[in-house]
């Protein structure tokens, strides 16, 4: 029986844990098409911040473009070409009416490649270049470039280039010619790439993401430098350098955008790139761990109950039987019981007759009286044990009826007629004491009433007795008055000689307790004891 109870359990248990292979199966999926759609949001995020930044290179391209082609304008439709007072006046207020505040310079070179003039918004000539041939520090290959471009009408613009004035800047370059189309040389605009990489930042979050910016596909720009490998002035480095973050490359989104010829890839990536559903995946694993366990935990408690309940119920059932088998011997017991108590009640009964008996045949008083007291003591002996077998538990006296049947029977033995006695008893309902207790205090109430009757109650005249039983504290008290005269002052109750009194000394013993005597006002009776044994009723 154990080992298909065990077999069951095992059962049970391969149940729950394929249960929780498919819940955790389930909960994987979950997890991939969570994660697959945090990563696409996270894509989305990357595209529209890419988006974004492109506009923004756009729009500040665009600055670019209406900057040079006014400069451009103004040189060509003039009466005469500009001088470098006149260009930089225009330059100034056409700064101010596009708000552009970063360097910018303008060189007038001649068709020898000499310079003719350099200026700023607010220098003229703040290099010293003015005569100065270019050919000393462009290459041949770049000169060439410029003979062509002062053929053409086109703007162009050449790799950003490190200035010695400490900033890069994007080399634009034109033909520069006279309202009569005639040739005089180049202008050469240099403007500050800050511009168009700040006007980027503060259109787009520099705190997430992370921008590349690669010119041609080979140089590197940033704000402050051109990673060319010419020689940098500038001691300030872009924060926001894509080589300072630990990005991957494939991490990276491109787009190209085209600048009068002029190629710039730009690049978009998060500088720390989000882990995926990682937390929520942990939590989720976590969870579902422990929530397995506490599966196992209370399946485990429950089959455990199941089978304690199943041990209980068989150990109920048998102590149902034993109980069953017990009350059948019980109740042989009891009716044994009564049987004994109903055969000693007889037997005491038997001898109380023999003694009446033996009383006709005396003619002395003094053996009547020892007879009929003799009566008296197995009367009262014989009723505790009526009492018993016919109360339910076969233990216990239920003490008022007790006393008020002793009473009854004293004085049917020893009262005359024309005696009046008027009885006080007052003794609880529910008082019940266990057949030995009842027994003493029987045979003492007995002695005290016969007493009384022998030396206190007289005929023709009113007398009247009194019996209380009650707690006090730890100890009953039987307290009994017939309000006689009393007892003489020189009695002494340890050496008593009577039987009767020799009785009570003995039986208060017996009960664990003590006598006292009170003469006035009453002659009163007070004996303290504790019950042989304790009550089912306490």
């Amino acid at each position: 029986m154990n080992f298909n109870k065990k077999i069951k359990n095992i059962k049970y248990y391969f149940l729950v844990f394929i249960f929780l292979i498919v819940g955790a199966v389930l909960l994987q999926n979950l997890l991939n098409s969570n994660n697959a759609l945090e990563q696409q949001k996270i894509e989305q995020k990357l595209k529209e911040e890419h988006t974004n930044a492109l506009n923004s290179a756009k729009a500040g391209i665009q600055v670019y473009a209406s900057l040079v082609s006014s400069i451009k304008s103004y040189t060509k439709n003039g009466a005469e070409f500009p001088n470098e007072y006149q260009l930089q006046k225009y330059l100034k207020d056409l700064l101010e009416d596009i708000d552009f505040n970063d360097s910018i310079l303008i060189s007038h070179v001649g068709t020898d490649h000499v310079f003719k003039y350099v200026i700023t918004p607010n220098q003229i000539d703040p290099k010293n270049l003015k005569g100065v041939s270019s050919k000393t520090f462009i290459s041949k290959q770049k000169i060439e470039e410029l003979d062509r471009l002062m053929q053409s009408t086109d703007i162009k613009l050449f790799s950003p280039i490190n200035l010695r004035e400490g900033w890069a800047g994007f080399p634009f370059d034109f033909s520069a010619r006279n309202n009569k189309n005639e040739i005089l040389g180049y202008v050469a605009p240099v403007i500050n790439v800050k511009y168009l990489l700040d006007y980027f930042y503060k259109k787009n979050d520099a705190s997430t993401y992370v921008h590349k910016f690669v010119v041609n596909d080979s140089i590197d720009l940033t704000r402050e430098v051109v990673y060319n490998n010419t020689r940098i002035y500038n001691e300030a480095r872009d924060l926001e350098y894509y080589k300072g973050f630990d990005v991957k490359e494939n991490d990276y989104i491109y787009s190209t955008i085209e600048l009068f010829g002029l190629k710039l890839k730009i690049g978009s990536a998060y500088k720390v790139k989000p882990l995926v559903g990682k937390r929520s995946s942990n939590l989720a694993y976590f969870w579902y761990t422990l929530i397995s366990i506490l599966v196992f935990i209370t399946l485990y408690q429950f089959l455990k109950n199941r089978a304690l309940n199943t041990s209980l119920y068989d150990a109920n059932n048998l102590v149902v039987l034993k109980n069953k088998a017990l009350e059948g011997n019980l109740l042989k017991i009891q009716t044994l019981i009564k049987e004994v108590h109903h055969r000693i009640k007889n037997n005491m009964q038997m001898v109380s007759g023999i003694l009446l008996m033996q009383e006709d045949e005396y003619d002395d008083e003094n053996i009547k009286k020892a007879l009929r007291d003799s009566q008296n003591r197995i009367q009262s002996m014989s009723l505790v044990h009526e009492k018993l077998y016919t109360n339910v538990t076969l233990k216990e006296v239920k003490t008022k009826e007790y006393v008020e049947q002793l009473l009854m029977y004293i004085e049917d033995t020893v009262k005359y007629k024309s005696m009046q006695i008027d009885k006080e008893i007052v003794i609880d309902q529910d008082l019940y004491f266990d057949g030995d207790t009842s027994s003493d205090l029987g045979l003492i109430i007995n002695e005290l009433v016969t007493n009384s009757f022998k030396y206190v109650f007289t005929k023709d005249q009113k007398n009247t007795l009194s019996i209380q039983i009650f707690k006090d504290q730890d100890f009953y008290k039987l307290v009994y008055k017939d309000y006689g005269k009393g007892l003489g002052d020189d009695f002494d109750f340890n050496n008593a000689k009577t039987l009767g009194m020799q009785l009570i000394n003995i039986l208060t013993e017996q009960l664990g307790g003590h006598l006292e005597y009170v003469k006035l006002p009453d002659s009163t009776f007070i004996i303290s004891f504790k019950p042989l044994e304790k009550s089912f009723k306490e």
